[in-house]
C-alpha cells in the first residue's frame, strides 16, 4: 500500500475468459495480501463513514434542544450520507484512471474534512443549520 507499485501478477485478472481453441476452461486464481488489505480498508472507511452520519440519531433529542432543530431537520442531516454517495461517477472515474488507491484517500480526506466541519462551533443560528 506504499508507494511500491503492484507486480504484474497483481495486476492480472482473477477470472480469465475461456479459451475458444480448447473446450478446457483454464483458471488462475492466486491470493495476495495486498487486495484483502486494501478491502479491509475499504470496508473501514465506509463503516466509518456509517458511523460518522449515524452519530444524529442518539443525539436527536439533544440537538433538537440545543440547535433548536426539528425532527424533520434532523432527518434531512442523515439523509446527507447517502446523497453524498451521489458523485459516485467521479470516483469510478478516479478509480479507473489513477487507482484505488487514489480514490479511497480522497474519499477518505473528503469524509475527515467533514466531520471536522461539523464540529466547529458557529455562534449563528442559521449558519449552524448548514
Amino acid at each position: 500500500m506504499g508507494a511500491a507499485s503492484s507486480t504484474e501478477g497483481e495486476r492480472e485478472p482473477l477470472l480469465v475468459p475461456p479459451d475458444r481453441e480448447t473446450s478446457i476452461q483454464p483458471v488462475y486464481s492466486q491470493v495476495y495480501g495486498r487486495r484483502w488489505l486494501v478491502l479491509t480498508l475499504f470496508s473501514l472507511l465506509a463503516f466509518m463513514q456509517g458511523i460518522v452520519w449515524n452519530t444524529w440519531g442518539p443525539i436527536q433529542n439533544s440537538a433538537m434542544h440545543a440547535y433548536d432543530f426539528t425532527k424533520s431537520d434532523i432527518a434531512v442531516l442523515v439523509l446527507w450520507g447517502p446523497v453524498g454517495f451521489a458523485p459516485w461517477l467521479l470516483f469510478i472515474w478516479l478509480m479507473d484512471k489513477k487507482g484505488l488507491r487514489v480514490s479511497l484517500l480522497l474519499s477518505a480526506f473528503f469524509m475527515v474534512i467533514g466531520a471536522a466541519l461539523r464540529s466547529v462551533p458557529v455562534p449563528e443560528q442559521h449558519l449552524r443549520r448548514w
